[in-house]
């Protein structure tokens, strides 16, 4: 991305509000508009590829074509944008969104300040322990990164339950001091009751936030759906990738995001 900065990006920066800022922007997302039967012997004819029914489609008419987001995805503008209840922001984007674009929302539109550096959490979807020892160091080491960005899948599970457990913990230590930049950069498709968790109905949201925060491990398996994660709640800021499929963690260039976001130089 160029590192240089046009005076109507600042003007962007300066005059709007986050929201005013993103509905300039004109984000789009994507729907899966041709249906294309997911032939195997669990499923029946009329769910795509995509995961959704037959049903959700404009096109019925079966496509034997490769299922691809190019081909059998259409964009529309994106109204799913805002702030979730405990404060993070998020936006839901589609999947080929130009990282020029990312740039603005990041930078102009929620006003994050370039970082120093930007630290990566990569880790499976699994459940594991670490002893008390390893995961106090580890909690204080995530802690200590200050004036950077933290970016990781954003799913409540595996590494990223203990970044967030230390992301919670910064918070209740550094209430009157910077605030913890850590950016989600995860799957709409992917998130359970993601429409819920987002809604404007302060209850709903308030309610379906309290369930991914008590659910214990065995809740969680037995609600969630094949190639569903709860969130994670204490990430500040959530890019929702969408490529008009659901329960598929495909997100492309976006695994290398860090490498093409601006450093303070």
């Amino acid at each position: 991305m160029s590192k240089s900065r046009s005076f109507t990006d600042h003007q962007l920066r300066d005059e709007l509000s986050p929201r005013g800022a993103i509905e300039q922007l004109n984000i789009l997302r994507r729907v899966c508009h041709k249906f294309t039967p997911k032939r195997d012997k669990n499923n029946k004819d009329d769910i795509c590829i995509c995961e959704r029914r037959k049903e959700e489609h404009e096109d019925y008419e079966e496509s034997e074509d490769r299922w691809t987001m190019t081909y059998h995805t259409r964009e529309v503008i994106s109204s799913d944008f805002g702030t979730l209840s405990h404060g993070g922001m998020y936006v839901r984007l589609a999947l080929d969104t130009p990282l020029e674009k990312v740039e603005k929302i990041l930078l102009d539109a929620w006003k994050i300040h370039q970082p120093l550096f930007i630290a990566t959490i990569v880790g499976g979807a699994k459940y594991f322990k670490m002893n008390d020892k390893l995961e106090t160091n580890f909690i204080n080491g995530i802690v200590d990164i200050i004036n950077a960005w933290l970016l990781s899948s954003g799913y409540n599970i595996g590494i990223v339950q203990l970044v967030g457990h230390a992301i919670h913990k910064f918070k209740l230590t550094n209430s009157k001091k910077a605030s913890f930049t850590a950016i989600a950069v995860c799957k709409w498709g992917c998130i359970k009751d993601v429409e819920t968790i987002t809604s404007q109905d302060d209850q709903e949201t308030q309610k379906a936030t309290t369930n991914v925060q008590n659910s214990s491990k065995n809740d969680e398996l037995g609600e969630r759906q094949r190639g569903q994660w709860d969130l994670e709640m204490n990430h500040s800021h959530y890019l929702m990738l969408d490529d008009g499929s659901i329960r598929n963690y495909e997100i492309g260039d976006y695994r290398t995001l860090q490498n093409s976001m601006p450093i303070k130089q």
